[in-house]
C-alpha cells in the first residue's frame, strides 16, 4: 500500500487493515508453529502434533484473505506489452470488462464454495488430529471470493474510470501513454 492510501481513512482504509491484520497473524501463527515444529523435531525427537492442517488452514487464509486486498488496489499479475501502443480508452475498456468477467466467476465460485463449507459443517467433518471444524475455513474462503466480486465491482471499477478521466485530462490529445 502506497503512501497516498494509506492516508485515506474511508471504508477501504479499514476492510484493508482487518484483512492484512487477519493474514499477519496468520503468518505469525505460521511462524511459531514452524518453530516449534522444527525445535520439537530436532531436540525432542517429537514434531508439533497438527502442524500439516494447521499450516494449511493457515495459509488459505494469508491467501484468500489477500485476494479483496490486491483486487482492490487493482494490483494484479498483468502483461503489459501492447499497453503502450492502445489508446487508454481501449484500455479502460478492457479491463473493465475484466473486472465484470472476474468479479462474476468470484462470485459463483463463493457460491459453490460456501455451499460445500456448509454441507462439510453439516456433515461434521473435522481435521484428522486437532478436530477443527473444516467448514470454518472452507466458508472463510467462499466469505472472501465474495468480498473479492464485490470490490472487483466497485473500487476496482471506479478506479478504472477515475484513471481514464484523469489520464485524458492530462494527456489530452495523445495517443500513447
Amino acid at each position: 500500500m502506497n503512501q497516498a492510501s494509506s492516508k485515506k481513512k474511508g471504508p477501504e482504509y479499514w476492510l484493508a487493515a482487518i484483512l492484512n491484520s487477519i493474514a499477519a497473524l496468520a503468518l505469525f501463527g505460521l511462524m511459531i508453529i514452524t518453530c516449534i515444529d522444527v525445535f520439537g523435531r530436532y531436540l525432542f525427537n517429537s514434531p508439533l502434533l497438527g502442524t500439516t492442517e494447521l499450516t494449511e488452514m493457515g495459509l488459505g487464509i494469508i491467501i484468500f484473505a489477500s485476494f479483496p486486498i490486491i483486487s482492490w488496489h487493482n494490483e494484479h499479475i498483468v502483461v503489459d506489452m501492447l499497453d503502450r501502443f492502445t489508446p487508454p480508452l481501449v484500455h479502460c475498456v478492457r479491463t473493465v470488462l475484466l473486472n465484470l468477467v472476474m468479479a462474476t466467476a468470484f462470485y459463483f465460485l463463493g457460491q459453490r464454495i460456501m455451499t460445500l463449507g456448509n454441507r462439510s459443517l453439516s456433515y461434521g467433518e473435522e481435521t484428522e488430529y486437532l478436530s477443527i471444524p473444516l467448514g470454518w475455513v472452507i466458508n472463510f474462503i467462499g466469505i472472501m471470493f465474495w468480498l473479492t466480486s464485490i470490490t472487483l465491482l466497485t473500487f476496482g471499477l471506479y478506479r478504472t474510470i477515475t484513471r481514464y478521466r484523469d489520464h485524458k485530462a492530462a494527456h489530452s490529445g495523445t495517443l500513447f501513454r
